[in-house]
């Protein structure tokens, strides 16, 4: 009888943890341009928050639970959808597009005490947290690395001029990264022009590729990451541009739009390229996203996505303050490992950090870095 007894209150006691351990979830909220300018980055954003909530269960052991909102392209909509995730009872919210709309999330997640991570805006966030706001992180790497990135390709293909093609719906970001680029490098500057919005006006794309061949520079920096860069580019080529074209990344980085395309001389810059190793995640990441989704993975706006909510997961998981931890941890993603400076950027150029550029020739990615 007393063994029976025994055996029952153990059975008791350990369903009783199992049943605690299963209850013992990550809630991560995720800002999603689902509708507007920016919704075909939602897409895959969606898919790779969605594959970073399967792997944080299956390679870490953690039950991580992702809450969607969608922000579209408006700062406005994104706060809105900011204080609507921060009322579901989530340890941090990740994601939305824009650098306006990261901005105003910013002072949302400061009003409201739950932590951001800006996982693609690239606007000046480290000014928020100079002025006192540590609830706010980016793992994404901001304007100074994407003109970094971008004057590093000049001096790897020892380009003697470029032009710059902008993309006015992403001024802020374009500005900063081109200020840096002009500083940066002895290329010369042959010009620059600013692409409006397809709303605004669906072919002015054509009005831009005009003056980047008129400019007979050797590069054209393309500030546009969005589904008008291929429309340029078509558009470049139909009218005997030579020039290289360097883009930003985003749809031009993506090796389906690339082998579709089948332009030789179209280099990108991204997060991590296929075929790279950075960590045990990557290969795993670019693998089960195409097995899962059916595609290419996105290799900038999806991966650090994928990697933000990680993040998080891995920080949460410590127990404590949340901030605390990601201040003092480091973090593994897809990307490279992770690790913040005193304004909570992400420390991008750091050994264990590096974007990637490749280029497209003769129908396959070479990758430069």
């Amino acid at each position: 009888m007393k063994r029976t007894i025994v055996l029952f209150l153990a059975i008791f006691v350990l369903s009783g943890c199992v049943e605690q351990k299963e209850e013992k979830e990550i809630r991560i909220g995720v800002l999603i341009p689902k509708t507007g300018e920016f919704s075909s980055a939602g897409v895959v954003m969606e898919n790779s928050a969605k594959l970073a909530e399967k792997h944080a269960k299956e390679l870490f052991g953690l039950k991580v639970k992702l809450i969607f909102a969608d922000c579209g392209d408006k700062a406005e909509t994104a706060k809105t959808a900011f204080a609507y995730l921060a009322q579901q009872n989530v340890v941090a919210i990740v994601g939305a597009y824009s650098s306006p709309q990261a901005l105003a999330v910013a002072d949302s997640a400061r009003e409201l005490k739950v932590v951001y991570l800006a996982s693609v805006a690239s606007a000046d966030l480290e000014s928020k947290v100079k002025e006192g706001n540590r609830f706010v992180f980016r793992n994404a790497y901001n304007t100074t690395y994407w003109g970094v990135l971008a004057t590093e390709f000049l001096q790897i293909t020892n380009a003697k001029s470029y032009y710059f093609a902008g993309y006015d719906p992403l001024r802020t970001f374009n500005m900063a990264m081109f200020s840096l680029i002009k500083n940066s490098t002895k290329a010369e500057l042959k010009g620059e022009d600013w692409i409006k919005s397809p709303s605004i006006s669906p072919e002015d794309y054509k009005r831009v590729v005009e003056k980047a061949i008129e400019s007979k520079a050797e590069v054209v920096i393309l500030g546009d990451p969005g589904p008008t860069s291929v429309s340029f580019v078509r558009e470049f080529a139909m009218r005997g541009g030579k020039a290289t074209i360097y883009s930003v990344g985003g749809t031009l980085a993506l090796p389906q739009v690339l082998r579709t395309l089948n332009l030789s001389g179209v280099a990108f810059q991204a997060a991590v390229i296929e075929g790279q190793e950075k960590t045990h995640l990557t290969k795993r990441y670019f693998e089960d996203y195409k097995a899962i989704f059916g595609e290419d993975a996105n290799n900038y706006a999806g991966v650090l996505t994928y990697d933000a909510i990680l993040i998080i997961a891995q920080a949460a998981s410590k127990g404590g303050n949340l901030i605390e931890q990601l201040e003092k941890g480091s973090f593994v993603g897809a990307a490279g490992i992770y690790t913040f400076n005193e304004n909570h950027q992400a420390n991008w150029g750091s050994e264990k950090l590096r974007g990637s550029i490749g280029i497209y020739r003769d129908g396959k990615i070479e990758i430069l870095t």
